[in-house]
């Protein structure tokens, strides 16, 4: 009789036990690329750039591969700390290949059914617009931590977050998948749409500078859906999401990780994504 209730406690806590390391690992990921983020603006004087954006074929300089190149890292597995550089290895920028850290323990699975090249579960924060031109990696911007803190405040503004990979297959119509629609993107969103050119190449690769794969906005709340990016690549409706039970993870610019609830008010959702423009920016 005792051993069928520690059996049956074991089964109910089993999937919650999991749930909390995949919840951990995923954490964990954001820190380091938050080190990673750290060490390059103190570096460089600023965080990575991102050109702008085409569509065919997406632009190679994304900001996770920005970092691997310019720490000179083949992953940011071991990083563990934002001020101390780690030591250099001369090397080959890394293969456009699978990396540890790159993926979400709950995306795992996933990842490996999609048979992506080179899978990515993290994103960076374009703005809180389809346009993307306010945000921390805005194409085409250059955003130091020192523009961030004089606005809303590096603790306030979101830099990376999750977003869960698709499903690899472009007939699927679900909310891992993204529509391919004429722009502009009108502002009821990708509900406008009955478009039948569903993507499911989400998340395709962590090398690239694009909505497909490493850039995301505000423009939808956590887990909504539908998605939607247009044919130029320049605009989209591309929000974060995870498989986590209570929301998604979000690095600020700080260095901190915050999990922020799918029922979020838009209002406070769009203004985590928004830098305030510097004064002589604004004149």
């Amino acid at each position: 009789m005792i051993g069928s209730i520690l059996l049956l406690i074991l089964m109910v806590a089993l999937p919650r036990l999991r749930e909390n390391s995949r919840f951990a690992g995923c954490r964990k990921n954001l820190m380091q690329i938050g080190f990673a983020l750290s060490l390059y603006e103190k570096t460089e004087g600023a965080f990575p750039s991102v050109p702008q954006l085409i569509e065919d074929p997406p632009q190679l300089g994304g900001p996770l591969k920005t970092l691997l190149v310019s720490l000179a890292l083949p992953d940011l597995a071991g990083l563990a700390d934002g001020f101390k550089p780690p030591e250099r290895r001369p090397s080959q920028p890394p293969g456009v290949r699978a990396l540890p850290g790159f993926i979400c323990p709950s995306d795992l699975k996933q990842a490996s059914e999609a048979g992506f090249p080179a899978p990515v579960s993290y994103r960076a924060a374009t703005g809180d617009g389809p346009e993307g031109s306010n945000g921390g990696f805005s194409p085409g911007r250059v955003r130091r931590l020192a523009d961030i803190e004089n606005a809303d405040g590096a603790g306030f503004t979101a830099s990376f977050s999750e977003r869960l990979l698709g499903t690899g297959s472009d007939n699927d119509r679900g909310p891992l998948n993204y529509l391919v629609v004429r722009g502009p993107i009108p502002k009821e969103g990708c509900n406008a749409y009955s478009s039948p050119l569903w993507h499911g190449d989400t998340g395709w690769s962590w090398a690239e500078a694009s909505y497909r794969s490493t850039l995301y906005n505000h423009a939808l709340t956590p887990n909504a859906a539908p998605s939607c990016i247009t044919l130029d690549g320049a605009e989209a409706f591309l929000g974060a999401s995870s498989a986590h039970l209570t929301g998604v993870n979000v690095l600020l610019f700080d260095g901190s990780v915050r999990t922020i609830s799918p029922t979020i008010a838009a209002q406070v959702w769009k203004a985590l994504a928004t830098v305030q423009p510097p004064a002589a920016e604004a004149l």
